[in-house]
């Protein structure tokens, strides 16, 4: 499978048509990516599972808004965005944070190898991962939502602009908070007019 940007612009023509072949090269392209995306973001699986399956529902719903002639890697994001930040303001989330504590097991599913394969990992990456996953998860969501688009998705500024509409200038901005708060939390001590 092409990565996502790279399906064939005939495939992209049918999608607002809901063509099933069409639907299945984007579901094949899109759903781990989506999901990495925001299990990065939140800090359960089965939130991010849930979180998934209402993006791609609202996908569904809202194919005939694409517009074939325009990248789609951005539409999707911005959809993505937008559950995250709505499941962010929703009162669940605010309780869900005042039951529970911001246990590392909880933070973010860097793209690392999973912790399935732990045993073949030495002692010392596993505590090295587990402290990035505690130092991007403490991070504010506007800092996060930036460094894991930059980071993990590898999307350039300007397309992150887009997606969370913004200007490159302010993504750029937030990226650069995001290293510098990292840096701090992860014991490299970034200089204090950085943060």
């Amino acid at each position: 499978m092409p990565p996502p940007d790279e399906l064939d612009p005939a495939l992209l023509a049918r999608l607002p048509q809901r063509d099933a072949g069409a639907m299945a090269a984007f579901f094949e392209a899109y759903f781990d990516r989506v999901y990495a995306y925001i299990r990065g973001l939140v800090r359960s699986e089965t939130l991010a599972e849930d979180l998934t399956q209402d993006v791609f529902l609202q996908i569904h719903r809202n194919l005939e808004s694409y517009d074939p002639t325009r990248p789609l890697r951005p539409w999707v994001f911005t959809i993505a965005v937008n559950r995250v930040r709505d499941h962010w303001r929703s009162r669940a989330h605010h309780q869900g944070l005042k039951d529970t504590s911001l246990d590392v097991e909880d933070g973010l599913a860097l793209s690392l190898e999973a912790q399935d394969s732990a045993p073949d990992l030495p002692l010392e990456r596993l505590e090295d991962a587990e402290g990035v996953r505690a130092a991007v998860a403490g991070l504010p969501p506007t800092l996060r939502e930036v460094l894991v688009l930059r980071v993990f998705e590898e999307q350039p500024f300007d397309q992150i602009a887009e997606v969370l509409g913004s200007n490159t200038v302010a993504v750029r901005k937030r990226y650069s908070r995001a290293l510098a708060e990292l840096r701090h939390r992860l014991g490299a001590g970034a200089p204090e007019g950085q943060r």
